[in-house]
């Protein structure tokens, strides 16, 4: 997880997280609640609505508004997410709860650094196209990184596009699936992304300037 990734400016002139190299992104789900602990805010804490996206490599939250604290936007990688659950209640909206790990300097399960819990809350629509493909790439992204630490993005990429290919498609859940990178290949990022470097420092995160 990492503070305020940076964003590029798609076809549609929508901003979408900047894609790593052989990143795929797979869906983007709009209109969702989010709420993380331990992060820079005024208590502590961030509530908040906005679009998550997932891809092969992370979860990325984009608010729709920053916070005061210039908070608006988080990275989840899928390797470092954990004790991770459904939520189904009669009463509420569906919900994936779970934990965390930042993805910063002293971050990580082996780092000195607590996770943060999280909550994704899917006010809107089902859930039958998002879970499964979460599921499924969170399982992929642990297994590729307990065998060789690291996944093998290159080799990973068209596994994860035959994946989205055949995808269930709920009717109810409002997700947009990417059969197409929704990004240009010159605005991959070629090295590893420069998040917020104030982040955990102090009650200011930098900017999610857009890259063209």
């Amino acid at each position: 997880m990492a503070a305020n990734p940076a964003l590029v400016q798609t076809f549609n002139n929508e901003l979408i997280p900047a894609p790593f190299a052989n990143e795929v992104f797979v869906l983007k789900r709009p209109k969702v609640g989010f709420e993380l602990d331990g992060v820079q805010t005024r208590n502590g804490k961030w509530s908040t609505t906005g679009a998550l996206y997932l891809s092969n490599v992370r979860l990325v939250f984009v608010a729709e508004k920053a916070d005061t604290s210039g908070l608006a936007g988080f990275d989840m990688p899928l390797v470092y997410v954990c004790k991770e659950k459904l939520n189904q209640p009669i009463f509420g909206c569906n919900n994936l709860a779970g934990q965390v790990w930042p993805a910063v300097n002293g971050g990580g399960p082996s780092g000195s650094l607590p996770p943060h819990g999280f909550k994704v809350l899917f006010k809107e629509g089902g859930i039958g196209t998002f879970y499964p493909l979460f599921y499924a790439l969170a399982e992929r992204a642990r297994k590729a990184g307990a065998a060789q630490r690291q996944a093998p993005l290159a080799q990973a990429a068209p596994a994860v596009q035959e994946l989205v290919h055949k995808a269930f498609v709920d009717p109810n859940d409002p997700s947009t699936i990417y059969l197409s990178q929704p990004a240009a290949e010159s605005q991959r990022l070629q090295y590893t992304p420069a998040y917020a470097a104030n982040y955990g420092q102090d009650e200011k995160y930098e900017p999610m300037a857009p890259r063209h």
